[in-house]
């Protein structure tokens, strides 16, 4: 499905509810913001599922937004999300029931029952302003600040190389439209909490290192949240951790999870496509950033990431 074919879709409906993914960070909540008050602006009747894991660094972005669950006549919309284990606990008794998802992962495992997937894009963002270019919407200063926060999350602030030409005409669409970039890129680019600093410090600290220092595996166990204070929206980019470090190809991070499971991050260069060795494990992403969730104890988490590594050709 075209985006000019999902635009024609969402006008010959009336009533969404918007879903986000598992760990939201800015792309899935702004695509959804953006979607949801683009939709109302239309005259639409438009939500966004409330999602467990929102926390209060975001709250004023969806105020007002939020349903506790869909209702009967809601058209069910995803953005952001390439597979149904991707859905928050609260969503997964809506697995087979999505009717449109709106996405940029090339690894989409095609689960709605209308699909609008534009792989090249480097931020679920940009679809989401093309499709409601598309629908004619006017957008308002918010609506602009929500999408700019969509697509500056995923380019890293527009540092990582997914960025494109095309990302940089929407951003500068935006700031047109009445967005402020400024606060937006100082609050979640340019400052760090206390406690995510002490993260990052431990993190140094035990970093392992393969391949003569290009594979660099930093690990987050569970109990360092509580210890540390952490909330789950502290989080945004740490999967880039290890990949900062100079000489670094392949940057892994291992997060465990609630529930026996671990949560496995890799972002690369051009020299390994992060979604190919993910798959290894069950997941996939983009070429450069990546991600699979295994039920695994660390060690054999640890285990497993460096086995598809070997597998794809890495030697480690």
């Amino acid at each position: 499905m075209t985006r000019s074919e999902a635009a024609a879709w969402l006008l010959a409906h009336d009533h969404f509810c918007i879903l986000t993914h598992r760990n939201p960070d800015g792309d899935t909540i702004g695509c959804a913001v953006g979607l949801c008050r683009g939709l109302r602006s239309l005259g639409k009747t438009a939500h966004i599922l409330r999602n467990p894991q929102f926390g209060p660094r975001y709250a004023k972005w969806y105020d007002g937004l939020l349903c506790e669950e869909p209702a009967a006549d809601h058209i069910l919309v995803s953005v952001d999300i390439a597979s149904e284990s991707l859905l928050p606990d609260n969503a997964q008794a809506l697995a087979g029931k999505i009717q449109l998802a709106l996405d940029h992962h090339g690894s989409n495992t095609g689960y709605a029952h209308c699909d609008c997937v534009e792989p090249d894009l480097a931020a679920c963002g940009e679809l989401i302003f093309g499709v409601l270019r598309e629908l004619h919407v006017d957008l308002t200063a918010d609506t602009a600040s929500a999408l700019y926060l969509a697509v500056s999350t995923d380019t890293g602030c527009f540092q990582y190389a997914n960025t494109t030409s095309n990302t940089l005409r929407v951003a500068a669409e935006l700031i047109d439209a009445g967005c402020d970039a400024y606060p937006i890129n100082k609050e979640f680019f340019g400052t760090r909490s206390i406690s995510r600093l002490r993260l990052e410090s431990r993190l140094t600290d035990s970093l392992e290192f393969f391949a003569g220092g290009t594979v660099a595996l930093s690990h987050i166990p569970l109990s360092w949240m509580e210890e540390l204070g952490l909330r789950e929206e502290e989080l945004d980019s740490i999967s880039g951790f290890s990949r900062n470090v100079s000489g670094v190809q392949i940057g892994i991070t291992i997060r465990e999870q609630a529930g026996g499971r671990q949560k496995v991050s890799l972002r690369t260069a051009s020299c390994a496509n992060a979604s190919a060795i993910c798959a290894h494990l069950g997941g996939g992403g983009h070429k450069a950033a990546a991600g699979a969730t295994v039920t695994a104890s660390y060690e054999e988490a640890r285990a497993m990431v460096l086995d598809a590594l070997r597998a794809e050709g890495i030697e480690v």
